[in-house]
């Protein structure tokens, strides 16, 4: 058994603007640290991938769908870890589930949707994931405000021929029910937080990097 850290909604989560504890994933079921048997190729976990519309691209073979949040340290840790290593992948989708404890941070998500399939997702998924700030406030519209602004700031293109509150609302309009439907479907397999790494058969629930390599050198493929 490896030990494998993640971001979990908690009861007794730190105000916003802290650090989430690192969290180990719990045993039994989807809810275990690392799991090599077949899992993966359940229909609730394909389905994630199906959903997904973040599409990034390997070097190699293998789909390959990370459970994440942009605003999750160890979802930060494990996008690092597959920019280093493309040749371990093909089609690599992001399925978001936005955590309490990282408030806003689904605007991040509706934002990459927004640019999903275009040039510009590359540079914007690696901001989200690299320099993106965690809003300093508990008011999730001004929170998500605060994303925006931050991208806006980053990426000027974003504003052409609109403002930010503009823009908020197309974002919302566009890509909320969305993101909400693949928060959902996390939930419903039994997912307890971000990140988690499903590559062929191959679940692992929290972030580590031996693991992680392992489980996308297995090609593990489902049939």
């Amino acid at each position: 058994m490896f030990s494998l850290f993640g971001c979990q909604d908690a009861p007794d989560a730190p105000p916003v603007g802290e650090k989430t504890p690192p969290a180990k994933a719990e045993k039994g079921g989807a809810k275990s640290g690392y799991e090599q048997d077949g899992k993966g190729c359940e229909p609730e976990y394909r389905a994630l991938f199906d959903q997904a519309v973040v599409e990034l691209h390997g070097t190699g073979t293998g789909d390959v769908v990370v459970v994440t949040d942009p605003l999750c340290w160890h979802c930060r840790l494990g996008h690092k870890l597959l920019e280093e290593y493309p040749a371990k992948y093909g089609r690599l989708r992001l399925s978001f589930f936005p955590r309490k404890g990282f408030i806003g941070s689904d605007m991040a998500a509706w934002i990459l949707e927004d640019v999903a399939g275009t040039d510009r997702l590359r540079p914007y998924a690696d901001y989200a994931y690299t320099d993106l700030k965690q809003p300093k406030t508990k008011d999730l519209a001004e929170a998500r405000m605060l994303v925006l602004a931050q991208f806006a700031e980053k990426f000027p293109e974003l504003l052409d021929n609109t403002n930010l509150e503009e823009l908020y609302v197309r974002m919302q309009r566009d890509h909320e029910a969305h993101v909400l439907e693949s928060a959902a479907m996390s939930r419903e397999a039994e997912l307890p937080g971000t990140p988690t790494l499903i590559a062929g058969k191959s679940v692992l629930v929290g972030f580590g990097p031996a693991p992680w390599l392992d489980a996308l050198d297995a090609k593990n493929i489902c049939e």
